[in-house]
């Protein structure tokens, strides 16, 4: 097992099985397990973005202004499906019809 410092993460684009852009890592979600920090999911695209600013009230109303709205919006990606392998160059490990499974609304709606 290697490590990935997360810093390393943060900000990367991520890339389906085809390399398309999917968007970019916003939040690293992790849970306590004992002494330890354990990564459950990642959080990747516009939306994303304005989850972590807690502005997603105000940021929806920005996004259907410029109808922005209907681009990526905000995967949550179960860790078990990002490779992270390579940390300049995070990819899904499933194939992209899978990917709408993973979508979600920001929290607040």
């Amino acid at each position: 097992m290697a490590t990935v410092h997360l810093d390393h993460l943060a900000g990367r684009r991520v890339f389906s099985e085809h390399g398309r852009s999917i968007g970019y890592i916003e939040e690293i979600i992790a849970e306590r397990d004992g002494n330890d920090l354990v990564v459950t999911e990642f959080h990747v695209g516009i939306f994303a973005a304005l989850e972590r600013l807690s502005a997603s009230t105000i940021g929806t109303a920005l996004l259907d202004f410029f109808a922005l709205r209907r681009r990526e919006g905000l995967y949550r990606i179960p860790w078990d499906k990002l490779d992270i392998s390579d940390p300049t160059r995070p990819r899904l490990l499933c194939r992209d019809e899978e990917l709408a499974a993973f979508k979600a609304q920001p929290e607040g709606k």
